[in-house]
């Protein structure tokens, strides 16, 4: 089928596909385009939206369709019915392989040293308006670490968790709170890639982070 011109990218039906994979689509569909005049692509994902989606807008992005990470989310948004790419993380993403063509580089699996996270308060989960985290860090969709916390949390003030893991390439962090009522609760997840932080101290404000970001049910 198709003269073996077939190439499939991991996926994921929720938050945000490897870098690698977004980029390497790029590339490989950049470059048959411009091979022959008759050539076209088709995209498909299992869900036939989001997933798919977000690779259609990072190629706008990266062959200069588009000049922005934000008009080619609205231009997929505008051609593809019910299709949204909303999540924190995929905009990120996208804004990821917009940062990259600016600049004329390469994302590469940047090695950092994670030393801390920092909650700017408790998010309001169990049944008394308190927390008890217990968070997941993934590092390119491997388990690397995780800790529960001994104790809950109800206060505004900043909470910590000192950390020393060596980190390359996509970083997920997933957050959950645990109750013996109401058992474990998703609280919010943060992805991002070491390629791009630039910074000893990176801040992630509500309206950034999945699952924090709509507030509806004002946990946080």
């Amino acid at each position: 089928m198709f003269q073996g011109a077939v190439t499939s990218y991991p996926t994921h039906a929720d938050g945000v596909h490897p870098l690698t994979s977004l980029w390497q689509f790029c590339v490989s569909t950049e470059a048959w385009l411009k091979e022959d005049d008759s050539n076209v692509i088709l995209v498909h994902c299992h869900s036939g939206t989001v997933p798919s989606g977000l690779f259609i807008a990072a190629y706008l992005v990266h062959s200069r369709i588009c000049w922005t990470s934000e008009q080619a989310a609205k231009q997929f948004r505008t051609k593809r019915q019910g299709g949204v790419i909303s999540l924190p993380c995929q905009l990120r993403y996208l804004k990821y392989i917009e940062t990259s063509v600016i600049a004329g580089d390469t994302p590469e699996d940047m090695k950092l040293l994670f030393s801390k996270i920092t909650l700017s308060n408790a998010p309001a989960f169990n049944e008394d308006g308190s927390c008890k985290p217990y968070f997941v860090v993934y590092q390119n969709d491997e388990e690397i670490y995780e800790f529960e916390s001994e104790e809950s949390y109800r206060s505004e003030a900043p909470i910590s968790f000192p950390l020393s893991l060596q980190i390359s390439g996509d970083i997920k962090v997933q957050f959950y709170s645990v109750s013996d009522i109401l058992g474990t609760q998703e609280m919010f997840t943060i992805f991002f890639h070491t390629f791009y932080i630039n910074s000893s101290v990176v801040r992630f404000s509500r309206d950034m982070i999945d699952g924090a970001h709509l507030n509806t049910f004002k946990q946080f």
